[in-house]
């Protein structure tokens, strides 16, 4: 899963298809600003949690701004359903067993496909899809718009994430972001610990006021935590995104955190967490956490 996941270590580099497949990367052109696709915050962090990566497979990619900041992202559709997924993933090529191109490490970009393919930037040459998958497929579910005639009593589609990182940081930080949220609810070691800054200095400060310093150290209370239950539920209509400095942004969102020691009752409580997340030779990478309850919370339990 994720996203995300990956992630963020795309710059300058554009994933090349697995050996065997010709993607007529070579005609894909490399489009302005402008001409870049648009896409949803809201939708990109909808995919990234409830895909199934397992049963998606490329038909399609398009590659956004140059070098040596260029990007590449793929456009999946599922296996099963035939339904093409709504954004652009960034993430490592493979030859499934089935000669359709899977991803690995996938990290779910606000870049509409739909739009990538309008402009005309979207290359499917050399994809491979069976005849079944081909005869199943169905374009994504359209984004609904308010309609003109709604009632003003209507409540409000939620807002969309604020962000003011800049277009390619903070698509990169949105990407580990979710593959880490999706790494920690799947409890994968590997997804977690790749999106974490290997440093002495990494610090997740806790809800109850502890501190963990170090990576390793913050790695071991993690996978001691997982042994119970643990999930983790943003709340992604208030989630922010803000530029510090060149190399270093602050992600903060409200989320539903579920935690349980392992054979006991799990009990779900509002937090928000807060990331500083900065950008190594590798991509970006979460170099602090911080959560802290909400303050009405904590008057509900007398604390």
């Amino acid at each position: 899963m994720g996203l995300l996941l990956f992630c963020g270590g795309h710059s300058g580099v554009l994933a090349e298809p697995p050996p065997g497949t010709e993607t007529g990367a070579a005609a894909s052109p490399s489009p302005s600003d402008a001409q870049s696709p648009k896409g949803s915050f809201l939708s990109s962090l909808k995919q990234a949690f409830s895909e199934d990566f397992d049963q998606e497979v490329v038909r399609g990619h398009f590659d956004v701004g140059s070098p040596p900041d260029a990007h590449r992202f793929y456009c999946l559709v599922n296996t099963k359903t035939g339904k093409r997924e709504i954004n652009g993933v960034a993430g490592q090529l493979f030859v499934r067993a089935d000669k359709m191109t899977g991803i690995k490490g996938p990290a779910v970009a606000p870049l509409s496909c739909a739009d990538a393919e309008q402009k005309g930037i979207l290359v499917t040459t050399g994809y491979v899809l069976s005849g079944s998958v081909s005869s199943k497929m169905t374009a994504a579910s359209p984004v609904q718009k308010p309609s003109a005639a709604a009632a003003p009593a209507a409540p409000a589609a939620p807002a969309a994430p604020a962000v003011s990182a800049g277009g390619s940081a903070q698509t990169e930080v949105m990407a580990v972001y979710t593959r880490f949220i999706a790494g920690q609810n799947a409890h994968d070691r590997a997804v977690v610990s790749e999106v974490l800054l290997d440093s002495k200095d990494f610090v997740w400060a806790q809800y109850a006021g502890n501190s963990i310093w170090g990576y390793k150290e913050a790695m071991e209370a993690f996978e001691e935590a997982w042994k119970g239950t643990w999930k983790l539920d943003p709340q992604m209509q208030e989630l922010r995104i803000a530029s510090e400095s060149p190399g270093v942004a602050v992600l903060i969102t409200p989320l539903l955190s579920t935690v349980g020691e392992p054979g006991k009752n799990a009990s779900t409580i509002p937090i928000r967490w807060s990331g500083v997340f900065v950008k190594t030779k590798s991509g970006w990478r979460i170099a602090s956490i911080f959560i802290t309850p909400f303050e009405s919370w904590r008057a509900a339990k007398g604390s």
